[in-house]
């Protein structure tokens, strides 16, 4: 598939740093210090990735420093932070306050010191938590927030308080005066938790705000010179690399800003970038930021015209329309590419007199009618993009979110654009780009949480340099897991599905069905209308509703069917009378090719020791099966359908874990060549900043 691209336009990026001047003095710094110490990015240094014997012994150290967890130390400072916050109960408003001012000063003028009193600092925020927003944190809690403060990475279970336990992190990162990015999955969750932390960043001194897309570079600006912000790592990555388009290399960032500022080209005060600074990340759902979503790239690119592409891409969709697989064309599966057979070349060759000169050339047409034949078998409407206002708009599969703007590479985007019958747009030319792994090792402290990061750990140590540590939960989990449900294709699944969804409300409990495509999503909606039971359903078409359906999520017989949007971040809260009757049952309707998700999805229900169930159904139809799973695999299911439930059960379970350990590997490979990628690059070019600001 092809890497995400997201296209801004050509006059933007000339004008972003003029903009962001603008409003940097407006903002009334008055010091040339502020300006220039605020604003100048401080970057971690950049080493190159371990190879040959360096690898293997990361590998060995990384082994090592897993078996020797901080956990009982965190554990014990956690607990002797609620002894602190317990003591300071009695204390007046003001009394917490100066104790926070002193705190501040340390954090700010002696590091050491702070670190020394770190616990009684953490139970200041603690008790300031409490005292406004009614969160009393636990030991727990206090324990997650160390693990970030000291760089780790904290494997929370779903349920149980992430959302404090980042917040009482990022004031701590903020009362040092650095920039602090909290990064989120999405848009959505940015804003409710910086809405959510807000009167505790208040009380600390602290200003908070939250970064969406559709904001204009100045509004940017104001907002990224906040002490904390929260945002996705899409939105930072892109304002930086914007950036880097618009002045320097990173590297001279602050040396520019001050020979500006001594010839009177800059105000006092104001910066020709809009990122504050790359110091701190706090990465929420980090295995999702820091692994799922680095398969591909960011790039920034700008539209450009291509003569007769448009009608070539048509004439040759039309000719894809007509050919079949086997004789000719081969279709790979695993690796989403297709071979083209002597009939189908035939056939192009033919069609070739009737394309635009530049598209006559055998390579190229044969790429268009490849590209076209790979969007017929791999790209799905409704599960991959969906069709707006004559737009195709991409789906990010591990977020079942929409992602305006973005287009795919190499031809993909318009290949898709003919097939659908919308106005084919012009393709996009790369600006600059930069993967997720490369940027995330340019802070200089980067931590995060997760409920699902323990199995990633071999992979975020290699890359990041991160150590995983396991916080204990609260309460015990009660949730009830079934064995998994083999169905023989998607027509009975659908139906057996209902089946049980009709049990569960007939008990008055609260059903979320996961499924994984916006198509999946109403196909089961209308199954469940046929039976009488009217569902809510979540999806990237109805985004605009994703509050109100989620706050009803937990009552009494409500159905939600909904895709990886209600996955992460989703706070489904029991109605009055539900736990007595079980708790929120969660169906996993199709597998994703990562068990992570999977294991997300489940974290919907039995939170904070209530109780709940997950049911898991498994179907040949899937779309994880047909990709992953060899052909004698698939039989030896198949037969396992025709024996006992619980055998069918355990031969399916192995057969689907198989294939999500093989789907897993194979994205793992797609991550590791574009770090590799980007290493190469870097090293190749190493004066590429330079030459870009001359040239300017």
């Amino acid at each position: 598939m092809g890497a995400a691209i997201e296209a801004i336009p050509a006059a933007e990026v000339q004008g972003m740093n003029t903009m962001a001047n603008t409003t940097s003095w407006l903002k009334g710094v008055s010091t040339p210090a502020a300006g220039l110490i605020g604003h100048a990015r401080t970057l971690a240094p950049l080493t190159p990735l371990p190879q040959g014997l360096d690898a293997a012994y990361q590998s060995l150290q990384g082994y090592w420093m897993r078996l020797r967890s901080p956990r009982s130390q965190l554990l014990a400072q956690a607990k002797r932070t609620l002894v602190a916050f317990d003591a300071l109960m009695g204390l007046t408003q003001e009394e917490i306050q100066a104790r926070l001012k002193q705190a501040r000063s340390w954090m700010r003028l002696d590091p050491k010191r702070a670190d020394g009193h770190l616990e009684e600092v953490l139970a200041v925020v603690g008790q300031l938590a409490w005292r406004h927003l009614g969160l009393k944190p636990y030991a727990v809690q206090f324990m997650g927030a160390l693990a970030l403060h000291k760089g780790l990475l904290a494997e929370m279970a779903t349920g149980e308080g992430k959302t404090l336990t980042v917040g009482l992190a990022a004031v701590l990162a903020g009362l040092s005066g650095r920039a602090c990015h909290v990064i989120t999955a999405n848009d959505y969750l940015a804003h409710r938790d910086a809405e959510e932390m807000s009167q505790l960043f208040l009380a600390c001194g602290l200003r908070v705000t939250s970064m969406a897309g559709e904001l204009e570079p100045p509004e940017r600006a104001l907002r990224y010179d906040a002490d904390v912000v929260y945002l996705t790592a899409k939105e930072l990555l892109a304002d930086y690399l914007r950036d880097q388009m618009g002045e320097a290399s990173p590297a001279s960032d602050e040396q520019l800003c001050f020979e500006q500022w001594l010839r009177g080209e800059l105000p006092q005060g104001a910066s020709a970038l809009l990122v504050r600074g790359l110091h701190t990340a706090i990465v929420d759902e980090a295995d999702s930021i820091l692994i799922d979503e680095a398969v591909t790239p960011l790039i920034l690119a700008a539209p450009r015209e291509s003569r007769g592409l448009q009608e070539a891409v048509r004439l040759i969709s039309d000719l894809a329309n007509t050919l079949f697989e086997g004789p000719d064309y081969q279709a790979n599966a695993k690796g989403q590419s297709v071979t083209l057979n002597p009939p189908a070349l035939a056939q192009l060759t033919d069609l070739s007199s009737q394309l635009p000169p530049l598209w006559r050339p055998a390579p190229r047409r044969e790429e268009l009618l490849r590209q076209a034949l790979v969007v017929r078998h791999f790209f799905h409407p409704g599960q991959h993009f969906v069709v707006q206002d004559d737009e195709v708009v991409l789906l990010d599969e591990f977020t079942g979110r929409m992602t305006p703007g973005r287009s795919l590479t190499a031809g993909l985007h318009q290949a898709i654009e003919a097939s659908e019958g919308v106005t084919i747009t012009d393709p996009n030319q790369s600006l600059t780009q930069m993967s997720f792994q490369t940027f995330f090792r340019r802070f200089r402290k980067l931590s995060g949480c997760s409920g699902t990061i323990w199995e990633a750990s071999s992979e975020v140590w290699r890359v990041y340099g991160l150590q995983v540590v396991r916080v204990p939960t609260h309460r015990p989990r009660l949730t009830v897991y079934d064995p998994p449900i083999l169905v023989r294709d998607a027509v009975h699944k659908w139906d057996t599905i209902a089946q049980e969804v009709c049990r569960q409300i007939a008990r008055g409990r609260p059903v979320l069905v996961g499924v994984r495509s916006v198509t999946a999503s109403e196909a089961l909606a209308r199954v469940l209308q046929a039976q009488g039971i009217e569902p809510r359903v979540l999806n990237a078409l109805a985004h605009a509703e994703e509050a109100p359906i989620v706050s009803g999520a937990g009552q009494r017989g409500v159905v939600t069917i909904a895709t990886n949007m209600a996955g992460r971040g989703t706070d489904i809260r029991l109605g009055e009378g539900v736990p007595e009757l079980g708790g929120l049952h969660v169906i996993v309707a199709e597998v994703n090719e990562s068990g992570r998700i999977d294991r997300q999805l489940a974290g919907r229900c039995g939170r904070q020791g209530d109780l709940g169930s997950v049911s898991t159904y498994l179907c040949l139809d899937d779309d994880l099966a047909q990709r992953m799973m060899p052909a004698p695999w698939r039989q030896l299911v198949s037969m396992a359908l025709r024996t006992s439930a619980g055998r069918s059960s355990r031969i399916a379970g192995w057969a689907f874990a198989s294939a999500q350990h093989r789907a897993e590997s194979v994205a793992f490979q797609r991550r590791w060549s574009v770090l590799r990628s980007d290493d190469w690059m870097r090293a190749a070019l190493p004066f590429e900043g330079r030459q870009r600001r001359n040239r300017s």
